[in-house]
C-alpha cells in the first residue's frame, strides 16, 4: 500500500487569529495587510492541495480556520473534503505557557514579577474546549444552518477530528528546561549562567518558542505529518525531523523544477491570479498531478534543491528511458504501418520476436512519419514534465477562465 503524504497547515490558524478573532498582533508593513495575507493563504492552500494527499489543519476551540475555509469554499465542499479526509482537523488541545509579567492597576506590565516563577508551565484546553462536537457547534454557529443540516454535518465529520495527546506538553516543557539547565541552548543565546526561574521575560519567550517547537515536532512525528516549517533549532531525533521537514523540500523542489522550466512557483502563479484558486480541485485529481505527488514526496525526504534538477532530468530522459531498452529499440524501427502493432505489443507485453513477426519485414519506415514526442510519451508513460506542462497550460489559459 502506497504511503499517504499529509502536510500540516498552521498558517490558516495564524491568519485567523490576526484578522478574524484579532487576538494576535499583526506585523507592520504592506505585505501584512489582510488582503495580501488572504491571497498568500489561498496560494499556499492551492499548492498543498496539489502536492499532498491530505492537509491536516490546526484548529483551536473557536474553530476559525474551518470558518475561513467554509467562507472561501462553501459548506458542502468542506463537508466533502472532511468526509474524505482530504482535510483533517487537528484540535490543538495541549499548550505551553510562559509568564510575561503581571498587570498593574494602571494597566502597565510589571516584568519583574516573573522572577522566581517556573519559566514554562504546561497546560491544556478545558474539557468543553477539547470536545470536537462542541467545536463543530461553535463553527456552525457562525452560519445560518438549519438543525437537520447541522446534524448531518456533525455525523459525517465528527469522527475525523484528531486530538493530540495532552501529556506531550508536559514532556516538551521538561525537555526544554532540562536542555537549558545542561547548557545545551547556549547557541540560542540562552547560556545557563543563572537558575531557570531567574530568567527574564525575554529569555522566557525564547524558551517558550523552543517548547512549542518540541511540542509541535512531537505531535507531527506521532501522527506522521509533514510541515513547511523549519525545525533547525531543536529536534527530538534527526530522522523524525527530516521526515517532518520533507514538506518544505517538496515545495522548494517543485519551485526549482518550475524555475528550470522557466515558470514561476505555484504559490506565485496563484497569488498573481495567473491560475485562479477555483481551478484547484479540477487540477488536483488529474492523473498527472497524482503521479507527481507520489514522485516528488518520495524523493524529497532525501533530496533538496541542490540535486533535484538532476533527478528531474534523469526521470525525463535518463537511465529508465523506454527507447534505450531492447524493446524500445525494436519499436523505433517500425513506421506508420507498424506503429499501432508495435505500441500494442509494448503495452500488452508481447515478446519482441512475436511482435516482429506480426508486423513483418519491410516496414522500416522513418519514425518522422509520426510525431515522435507523442509516441515517446505513450511508450515511456508518465514523467514529471507532464506535471510542469499542466501547470504551464493552466497559467497560460488563465484568461479563458475569467471571461
Amino acid at each position: 500500500m502506497s504511503q499517504t503524504h499529509i502536510v500540516f497547515n498552521n498558517q490558516i490558524d495564524i491568519y485567523a487569529k490576526r484578522f478574524i478573532s484579532k487576538v494576535a498582533q499583526i506585523p507592520s508593513g504592506e505585505e501584512y495587510s489582510e488582503e495580501v495575507q488572504k491571497r498568500k493563504i489561498l496560494a499556499l492552500l492551492f499548492e498543498q492541495f496539489l502536492l499532498f494527499d491530505k492537509i491536516a489543519v490546526k484548529i483551536d476551540r473557536e474553530n476559525l480556520p474551518l470558518f475561513f475555509l467554509i467562507k472561501e469554499l462553501g459548506l458542502n465542499k468542506i463537508e466533502e473534503l472532511l468526509d474524505h479526509r482530504v482535510i483533517i482537523p487537528v484540535l490543538w488541545t495541549p499548550m505551553i505557557i510562559a509568564s510575561q509579567g503581571m498587570t498593574r492597576p494602571d494597566g502597565s506590565i510589571d516584568r519583574e514579577a516573573v522572577i522566581g516563577q517556573p519559566p514554562l508551565v504546561s497546560g491544556r484546553f478545558s474539557e468543553d474546549d477539547s470536545d470536537p462536537e462542541k467545536s463543530i457547534d461553535r463553527l456552525l454557529g457562525y452560519f445560518n444552518v438549519n438543525k437537520d443540516r447541522k446534524r448531518i454535518f456533525k455525523k459525517r465529520v465528527l469522527k475525523h477530528y484528531i486530538l493530540p495527546n495532552n501529556s506531550i506538553s508536559d514532556k516538551a516543557t521538561e525537555i526544554v528546561v532540562d536542555a537549558y539547565n545542561k547548557n545545551r541552548l547556549a547557541h540560542l543565546g540562552l547560556q545557563a549562567i543563572k537558575e531557570a526561574d531567574q530568567l527574564d521575560y525575554l529569555e522566557r519567550g525564547k524558551l517558550l518558542d523552543l517548547g512549542n517547537q518540541v511540542l509541535e515536532t512531537t505531535i507531527l512525528a506521532e501522527e506522521g505529518f509533514k510541515s513547511y516549517d523549519n525545525y533547525s533549532y531543536f529536534s527530538l531525533t534527526k530522522d523524525a525531523v527530516r521526515n517532518i521537514e520533507a514538506a518544505y523540500h517538496v515545495s522548494e523542489n517543485t519551485s526549482q523544477i518550475l524555475k528550470v522550466e522557466n515558470l514561476a512557483n505555484i504559490q506565485h502563479l496563484v497569488f498573481e491570479n495567473r491560475i485562479p484558486f477555483e481551478r484547484v480541485f479540477d487540477i488536483r485529481y488529474q492523473s498527472n498531478i497524482k503521479q507527481y505527488r507520489k514522485w516528488i514526496n518520495s524523493l524529497s525526504v532525501s533530496t533538496d534543491t541542490k540535486t533535484i534538477t538532476k533527478e528531474y532530468i534523469d526521470e525525463i530522459v535518463g537511465k529508465k528511458r523506454f527507447f534505450e531498452s531492447n524493446l524500445g529499440k525494436f519499436v523505433r524501427t517500425v513506421g506508420m504501418f507498424g506503429v499501432g502493432t508495435g505500441v500494442g505489443a509494448a503495452i500488452g507485453g508481447i515478446p519482441v520476436a512475436a511482435a516482429g513477426a506480426a508486423i513483418g519485414k519491410g516496414t522500416d519506415l522513418a519514425l518522422s512519419l509520426l510525431d515522435s514526442h507523442v509516441l515517446d510519451g505513450i511508450l515511456k508513460g508518465w514523467n514529471p514534465r507532464m506535471f510542469v506542462d499542466q501547470i504551464r497550460l493552466e497559467s497560460e489559459d488563465e484568461a479563458s477562465y475569467i471571461q
